[in-house]
């Protein structure tokens, strides 16, 4: 009973610890939601993605909206009960300048008046008209008269104004009648007395000329109905709107426009025929007064027009309200300025508004964030790594806004110290390179150039939208994922951080040219405030590299601490499997040269090179069954079967990963071991199976005797798998020429282009042509001739005949000299 006891207690021991195991085991499949296939759907990738998105952006937009919505109501001289500070940044309309650049618009529109140009050839067709019909009247009453007193003579022929008089029709009219004809084709009246006076002369063309002369000249410049209003309203001009074109016209010169009196003072003036018979000049002088008409009048109508669209191209005036800016302070009494900026405040920032723009910048930023996702995955081949990019988008996103909040609220700290210092100012100092520079370590420089618009683009827009932060942002960002793609070692990072500072400075003193504001003293501390933002930066990403390491990225920071040789998986396959170790070496040396020429990753290729067979250490088979660390002896898989051949070798990829995973090495180094021999098929034992076929008529399946693969998925795996192949095989030449080495790569090379292998590497032509240039030409440093040095010891007995050989004779004749012959050779020792 005493020997069971100790075994029941550690058997209730055991029964204590699995219970507590077997009830979280419960609870966990009871909350794990993803069981039931309702729940399902919303853990694809896809959702998640979705819901991550959304999340990051109301989070967000909820820093970037501002966060004051109140509405102010005070009246003239009513005292603020408390200090008002604008929440935001706002402009109101300066009335008054508003209103004076209003007016000076108004006074630069010219008036518009109609020009009815067609009333000159109306006047002059109306003279030649009537003339005409008045000529040809007496020609036919004259003829007429003739007719009666000469009846039995014939009819006289001949024309009058180009009618013959003999077709005419003659109608006798009282002069009353005749009178008013000619008024009514005139369009003036005659007086009885001119009437008489013009028949006298029968209505001669010279008349006609001379009343034309008067008119048509006056008409042509143009006569108006009062020349003083004309001169009160276009005093800088007027537009004539021309009747037959209708276009407007404009006339600086107005003193060539008449008015009806000046026009009629002109006509009286006019002497031009001294000679004349007075009572018919008189006649000829009122007549034409009546044909003067007023053919420029002003248009209403086009004016207002012209003045409406004038107001409307005026812009207003605004003064600016910055965020932070007292309005008012408590218990100063309210004037119409205060009024303004409060009404201007109230439109700017409405109540409801809050709700509005907070929602319109989380749709803002899903739109950015999506469509950036979009790209990455359509464009730069990060579709297999998409959940990981949204997450550090995410990350990056809202850690900038954070950093820039948190330097936004240090300004009233500084103004309270009595530090004179802007919102822009002190945003100098935000470290917002970090988010590119962590994105250009984690991912490459094409998604950190995606981030790097991303945040200065949401940080810019963060702070009133002011397009030299963003500048400023982009270009800090620009420079610092330049910086991140060389890292050798971590002071590397705080180095970029430098080189971020100064050009920092730079860009803010750009900045301060461009807004002409370089005139204090001041102006040059906040430069110094761009180096503060670049020396902060690089602080923060050593700080945040490793934090944002286990999201699924490795840093080259990372890639070069694994690709230490003093790394210990490395160390023990330096001592179980030396020649595996030399051969991982070389390859790590091939991938990496090769990956500078094609633009993969040298640091990964390199370490994935040292790596790739960690599988041949502490394996369950000796390192010996791999032909690289066999140094003499039979080779064990002599007693093998070629099967048994292939599951050796195939195990080392296996038993690799799980090395890999047991020391922590990084995804990308497991994936290239796994995938540094693809599916290529072991053709040294499935040739050996083949020839036991021969004999044995067992069939072969060709299918045991591939690797597993999967197919190298990234250039660098791809590289790997290349240099190993490469590596391996031209340790078969005996005397390697460059002319052999060459064929011999590019057919390995091609060869396993041909079968496939790197199909879904993302190799190019171009890529495979630069990799095999790059292996040829590192093989022939490598494995380059030397020259066979000749024997010391023949080269003095070609010089001394044997005199060598009798001083060795009389050495060995010396007394004391052992001389047997047995004795074991030092030399030959050494070398066992």
């Amino acid at each position: 009973m005493g020997q069971q006891s100790p075994r029941n207690n550690s058997h209730s021991e055991h029964n204590g610890q699995t219970r507590p195991r077997h009830w979280l085991d419960r609870v966990r499949k009871t909350l794990d939601v993803r069981q039931s296939p309702r729940w399902a759907r919303f853990f694809r990738p896809k959702t998640q993605r979705w819901t991550l998105l959304i999340v990051t952006s109301l989070i967000a937009a909820s820093i970037m909206v501002p966060q004051s919505f109140r509405y102010y109501s005070l009246t003239v001289g009513e005292p603020a009960s408390e200090t008002i500070v604008s929440p935001i940044s706002f402009k109101v309309i300066d009335q008054a300048a508003t209103n004076k650049i209003r007016d000076d618009v108004l006074k630069s529109v010219l008036p518009v008046y109609d020009l009815d140009d067609e009333m000159v050839n109306e006047v002059q067709q109306r003279i030649t008209g009537a003339f005409s019909f008045m000529r040809e009247y007496f020609a036919q009453e004259a003829e007429n008269r003739a007719r009666s007193l000469e009846k039995s003579q014939p009819a006289p022929s001949g024309t009058i104004d180009g009618k013959e008089l003999s077709k005419i029709p003659f109608l006798p009219l009282d002069e009353g009648t005749l009178r008013t004809r000619l008024e009514n084709l005139l369009g003036a009246s005659v007086p009885p007395s001119s009437f008489e006076i013009m028949r006298s002369y029968g209505f001669s063309v010279r008349i006609e000329r001379d009343i034309t002369s008067f008119v048509v000249p006056l008409l042509l410049k143009g006569v108006v109905l009062s020349r003083d209003l004309l001169l009160r309203d276009g005093k800088q001009g007027i537009l004539l709107l021309v009747k037959s074109s209708k276009k407007l016209e404009p006339v600086k010169d107005l003193s060539t426009i008449l008015d009806l009196h000046e026009c009629f003072a002109t006509i009286d003036a006019d002497d031009r025929d001294n000679l004349r018979d007075p009572a018919l000049s008189l006649s000829i002088r009122q007549i034409a007064k009546d044909l003067i008409y007023v053919n420029i009048s002003y248009n209403r109508v086009k004016s207002d027009a012209l003045k409406s669209e004038a107001l409307a191209a005026v812009k207003p005036v605004f003064f600016q309200v910055a965020k932070g800016e007292s309005i008012i302070k408590a218990g100063e009494p309210a004037n119409e300025g205060h009024l303004r900026k409060l009404a201007g405040l109230n439109r700017s920032n409405p109540a409801y508004s809050r709700y509005m723009i907070f929602l319109g910048i989380a749709l803002i930023l899903v739109l950015l964030l999506r469509l950036s996702l979009y790209f990455s995955e359509k464009y730069l081949d990060r579709s297999g790594n998409a959940s990981q990019d949204i997450l550090l988008f995410c990350l990056l996103i809202l850690g900038s806004l954070i950093l820039v909040r948190f330097v936004c609220s240090l300004a009233p700290l500084l103004g309270k110290s009595g530090q004179e210092i802007n919102m822009r100012s002190i945003l100098y100092a935000a470290p917002i390179a970090t988010a590119p520079m962590l994105a250009s370590l984690m991912v490459d420089a094409r998604i950190a150039l995606i981030v790097t618009v991303l945040t200065s683009l949401i940080c810019a827009l963060a702070v009133e939208g002011d397009v030299y932060l963003f500048f400023y942002f982009f270009v800090a960002g620009l420079v610092g994922l330049h910086g991140m793609t060389r890292i050798s070692d971590r002071t590397s990072v705080l180095r970029a951080g430098l080189v971020v500072g100064l050009v920092n400075m730079l860009s803010i003193l750009a900045i301060k040219m461009a807004l002409g504001e370089l005139t204090r003293i001041q102006d040059f501390h906040e430069i110094g405030l761009g180096f503060l933002g670049g020396l902060l930066s690089g602080l923060l990403v050593s700080g945040f590299a490793p934090l944002l390491e286990p999201l699924g990225y490795t840093t080259n920071i990372r890639l070069l601490e694994i690709a230490n040789l003093n790394h210990p998986l490395l160390k023990v396959m330096s001592m179980e499997a030396p020649g595996t170790y030399h051969h991982s070496i070389l390859v790590g040396n091939l991938a990496e040269a090769a990956a500078e020429f094609i633009g993969a990753n040298p640091l990964l290729a390199r370490a994935g090179g040292l790596y790739h067979d960690v599988g041949k250490v502490r394996n369950k088979f000796k390192p010996s069954y791999f032909i690289e660390n066999r140094v003499s002896g039979a080779n064990p898989h002599d007693k093998l079967e070629p099967s048994m051949s292939v599951l050796i070798l195939i195990s080392h990829v296996k038993n690799g990963v799980e090395k890999a995973k047991e020391y922590r090495l990084p995804a990308p180094i497991i994936d290239i071991i796994r995938q540094h021999h693809g599916t290529t098929l072991i053709k040294f034992f499935f040739n050996k199976a083949m020839e036991r076929l021969n004999k044995a008529q067992t069939p072969v399946s060709e299918d045991k005797y591939h690797y597993p693969g999967p197919l190298p998925q990234t250039k660098e795996a791809a590289l790997v798998m290349l240099a190993d192949v490469t590596e391996a095989a031209l340790r078969t030449l005996t005397d390697p020429t460059p002319a052999q080495i060459q064929k011999r790569v590019q057919s390995l090379i091609h060869g396993l282009f041909a079968e496939g292998q790197l199909d879904q590497s993302s190799l190019t032509l171009k890529d495979i042509h630069a990799i095999t240039k790059t292996f040829v030409r590192s093989f022939q440093a490598i494995l380059h001739t030397r020259i066979e040095y000749p024997d010391a010891q023949a080269l003095q007995e070609k010089q001394h005949g044997d005199s060598h050989r009798q001083s060795t004779d009389a050495l060995k004749n010396k007394p004391g000299r052992a001389s047997d012959e047995n004795a074991p050779d030092i030399g030959r020792i050494s070398l066992q």
